[in-house]
């Protein structure tokens, strides 16, 4: 699995960093494979988006930029666009794409209620959503990558995955 770290810096700032080893590296190749860990370094921007957008929210000012400090419509037109057509679709194919396998291999309502912390009928609900219809395309990523590079909404696909992905990490 790969190794998160933080560290505290003498200024009062704190660095964070992600190790990936080169079979994690690999898995987050997409397809069409531009570069090694070209998911990673996609999904790390947009956690920086996150974190940035925590800051603007709890201070009222962009930290990065100290002419014209005060957020104004573009910069909250970036984080609508980086949170509902990038991060949330995709936070959402990842947690499809495990209510499937882990449904696949047999795992019960009840402690899918149990990881999603939520009522036993709320998790059947659920589960029943994903499960009865095809892979949504954030789902098909979750599990191979995105070979268009979209930036849209949810559209199903034609076909959904039907078992984990068939490789191993180191």
């Amino acid at each position: 699995m790969f190794r998160y770290t933080y560290s505290r810096r003498g200024d009062g700032g704190v660095e964070l960093r992600f190790s990936l080893s080169p079979a994690e590296a690999r898995a987050l190749t997409p397809p069409y494979g531009w570069s090694v860990g070209e998911d990673a370094v996609e999904l790390g921007d947009f956690f920086d988006t996150v974190l940035e957008t925590l800051i603007m929210l709890r201070t009222g000012r962009v930290s990065r930029r100290s002419r014209f400090p005060v957020p104004a419509v573009d910069d909250w037109s970036m984080v609508i666009t980086n949170a509902f057509v990038d991060l949330l679709p995709r936070l959402e194919g990842l947690g499809e794409a495990a209510v499937r396998i882990a449904r696949g291999l047999g795992m019960s309502h009840a402690d899918i209620a149990l990881s999603m912390n939520v009522t036993r009928s709320t998790a059947q609900s659920r589960v029943r959503k994903v499960t009865g219809r095809p892979a949504t395309e954030f789902e098909t990523w979750a599990l191979r990558g995105d070979p268009g590079k979209v930036r849209a909404r949810f559209r199903p696909m034609e076909e959904g995955p039907s078992e984990p992905p068939d490789f191993a990490l180191d």
